[in-house]
């Protein structure tokens, strides 16, 4: 082999191995065909008044099985995910993100709050538009988002 031909592969097997570490990233991003969630309500905030957009907030926790259930069903239905697109949607963690579960009442009863799931509409200006509280199946929840884009 010549030399150029040994430089070659060399690049080759450095380049491969120094994008190892990055190739999970596409878990970090929502695939097509799921709801592009944010997890920083400030941002997601900005961004509603920036697009006049409605925010959707789905308060869980990975321990609840009603928010893995709708993460598996409701969550996952087209329909759904089509509908949340005119929306800014955000997701909090409870155990994560306390703060911001207390101060939009969006808490697991446990901590005292309401409950989770819930889920909280604002208006682009942070007004509340309407909150549900408790498993929603896709039929459920799409007739909330339909009501909500409606003005109801």
């Amino acid at each position: 082999m010549t030399s150029k031909k040994y430089f070659l592969l060399a690049t080759l097997g450095i380049a491969i191995i120094a994008g190892f570490p990055y190739s999970n990233q596409s878990k970090l991003i929502a695939k097509t065909g799921e709801i592009r969630w944010l997890y920083n309500i400030d941002s997601a905030l900005v961004i509603a008044k920036e697009q006049n957009k409605p925010v959707m907030i789905d308060f869980m926790a990975v321990w609840c099985p009603p928010c893995k259930a709708m993460e598996d069903t409701t969550f996952s239905n087209p329909e759904v995910i089509s509908k949340s697109a005119r929306f800014v949607t955000v997701r909090i963690d409870v155990d994560q993100q306390a703060e911001v579960a207390n101060k939009y009442n969006g808490n697991a009863r446990k901590y005292g709050g309401v409950g989770i799931p819930n889920i909280l509409f604002l208006t682009p200006d942070n007004q509340p538009l309407k909150h549900i509280i408790g498993f929603q199946a896709p039929d459920q929840l799409i007739a909330v988002i339909d009501s909500v884009l409606a003005g109801k």
